[in-house]
């Protein structure tokens, strides 16, 4: 079960945590993929090692990963969690279900909005146990291929087409 954005409170990762240790999947491993930000979050990186230790889960922390190295490892995921509290897009998920990787989202407006019938929804931790449980279970082939889709209409091409009919249009 791969994340990636590293460890901090905008990205939910005490309760990815708390979700993960309740799925008792000891076979499964959380895999965290993803450096530091601006913000220093020395303190809840401590909550977060602390909380890990009390639930007695040992997460894979890989920190930042090279872009190159990216597509494989998620590709390789058996599920991916984003469990986001703020969230702008999420270009991490979009990935994933490029890649046909189930996925979770937290229940987020903006996240409906994006990944509405391509990503599972959750929110709170005994949510996203339940439905990183049903993905890690097996892909369901609709939402896969409307994840697919959903994806293969988010390319780099597309964004900059539209940022340029944007740019014209202001001119």
């Amino acid at each position: 079960m791969l994340t990636v954005g590293g460890i901090e409170p905008r990205k939910g990762s005490i309760e990815l945590l708390e979700a993960y240790a309740s799925l008792g999947r000891p076979e499964v491993a959380l895999v965290i993929a993803g450096g530091e930000t601006l913000f220093d979050y020395r303190p809840y990186r401590a909550l977060w090692e602390a909380r890990a230790a009390e639930l007695g889960v040992v997460p894979v922390v890989l920190g930042p990963v090279p872009d190159p190295d990216l597509p494989a490892l998620v590709a390789g995921a058996e599920a991916f969690a984003f469990p986001s509290a703020k969230e702008g897009f999420g270009l991490a998920a979009m990935e994933a279900l490029a890649a046909g990787v189930p996925t979770v989202v937290s229940d987020l407006p903006v996240l409906r909005q994006v990944f509405a019938g391509a990503a599972a929804f959750a929110d709170g931790a005994a949510a996203f146990a339940d439905a990183l449980a049903a993905a890690l279970d097996g892909p369901d082939p609709g939402r896969d291929a409307v994840g697919r889709a959903l994806a293969a209409r988010h390319t780099w091409a597309a964004a900059a087409l539209h940022h340029l009919v944007l740019y014209q249009a202001l001119t």
